[in-house]
């Protein structure tokens, strides 16, 4: 029928809920996170993913996987990229369209 298949994906965040989630799954604050505030999302009291850890990278791509085999998705939207692109997440920052607001730390 040349209907196409988008899903909404959240890999920005995850539960910060240890029984339901996977935050302190090794018993640390860091498994699939960074330690410390800088690993907690204040405003959605969630875990905010460490890209720079391989198992953080296969859990994530191996989860876009399972969606493409299992349900032949055709793409995704990834849902608050701020939060995944810049250390500040978004929080308290306004975007007025300016390059300089976008690039750097």
């Amino acid at each position: 029928m040349g209907i196409k298949i988008i899903i909404d994906i959240v890999h920005s965040h995850a539960s910060s809920n240890v029984l339901d989630g996977i935050n302190k799954l090794d018993g640390t604050d860091h498994c699939f996170s960074h330690g410390g505030l800088r690993g907690y999302h204040k405003v959605w009291d969630s875990i905010v993913f460490d890209y720079s850890k391989y198992d953080v990278k296969r859990f994530l791509l191996s989860n876009l996987a399972w969606f493409i085999d299992e349900y032949n998705v055709d793409g995704f939207r990834f849902d608050a990229i701020t939060s995944m692109l810049y250390h500040h997440h978004g929080i308290e920052m306004s975007f007025s369209g300016s390059y300089n607001e976008y690039f750097g730390m």
